[in-house]
């Protein structure tokens, strides 16, 4: 049976997101749905306050201890429990299910992805003709932009915001996420789209889920390169790849939700995984102006470094 995108409300369904079969008793738009047997399992349930000492805490919103995970929020509210990598039960107002989801399928999703042994980074991929190249950076550094440019390159969405990777042997390889990005108002408006024709993240939000159906890639990725964008005083869009250590140093800071100094106490696995990574695909910092540059441009240079690393490999 074909996967195809349905929305029912007040019944449970089974979505693909990941390469896992979620069963949700929450609806979550956008993703496909499956009629595969869920792996995970995410139900509404009664959190009860945290107990005993945490392993990490980040304030009030995320605590971990093993397999177990909480994370709460105070503005929704919402509060959610993650344990063993195959359950995520949550506690809001059903009446604000829509803002529930971009935390199951954020932060929850996360910590889900992170129990399971997988390495997610915060971060975009795409497919391109020479493996999957990774598009990451702090937040407000156009990750977003960027991909939404190179998809206009012939390029394919593999994951947005979360970016799963699972080794295979030495090689590693990002899962797919959904068939959609999130773009700010005047993003969709650089591209020449009106806004009113997408659905908002959230109400008074200026930031939309956009749908790339024709323009997604469902099945997992080598992963050959990374580019870390970095706007700074620069006179004109330069990449520059990394060697050694500064591979590590590039990457370590886009673990997601996940601090780094954290990773080396408390988790050898993680820390040797990102290691790893590091050892086997490409590093590249991607400086450009902090104003005035078109983001055509900074898509230019990754597209146009993605195709002159393929001819190399392939002489």
């Amino acid at each position: 049976m074909p996967l195809h995108v349905r929305l029912i409300v007040g019944m449970e369904l089974t979505y693909r997101a990941f390469a896992l079969a979620l069963g949700s008793e929450l609806a979550l738009p956008g993703l496909p749905v499956t009629d595969d047997k869920p792996g995970v399992l995410i139900r509404r349930a009664a959190i009860p306050p945290w107990q005993g000492e945490p392993t990490v805490q980040y304030g009030e919103r995320l605590r971990v201890r093993g397999q177990e995970c909480a994370v709460r929020f105070k503005a929704l509210p919402f509060a959610a429990r993650i344990t063993d990598g195959n359950l995520i039960e949550f506690e809001a107002d059903p009446a604000k299910d829509e803002i529930s989801s971009l935390h199951v399928l954020g932060t929850c999703a996360g910590a889900l992805l992170f129990q399971r042994g997988l390495l997610p980074l915060h971060g975009n991929t795409i497919a391109t003709p020479s493996g999957a190249v990774m598009v990451l950076g702090r937040i407000g550094s156009g990750k977003s932009t960027t991909t939404m440019a190179l998809l206009g390159r012939g390029h394919r969405l593999v994951a947005d915001d979360i970016s799963p990777v699972l080794f295979e042997g030495d090689q590693p390889r990002v899962l797919p996420g959904f068939p959609r990005l999130k773009l700010w108002k005047n993003t969709l408006e650089e591209f020449g789209l009106d806004p009113l024709e997408f659905r908002r993240l959230r109400p008074g939000m200026d930031k939309f889920h956009y749908p790339v159906d024709s323009m997604f890639c469902a099945t997992p990725q080598e992963l050959t390169g990374a580019y870390v964008l970095q706007p700074g005083n620069f006179p004109e869009v330069r990449i520059r790849s990394l060697s050694g250590m500064e591979k590590l140093e590039g990457l370590r800071p886009h673990l997601y939700k996940i601090r780094f100094r954290d990773a080396i106490r408390n988790w050898p696995a993680l820390l040797g995984k990102v290691c790893r990574l590091a050892d086997r695909v490409s590093v590249n910092i991607v400086e450009r102006p902090r104003e005035g540059m078109s983001i055509e441009a900074v898509a230019d240079a990754i597209d146009g470094h993605v195709r002159a690393r393929h001819l190399t490999a392939t002489r």
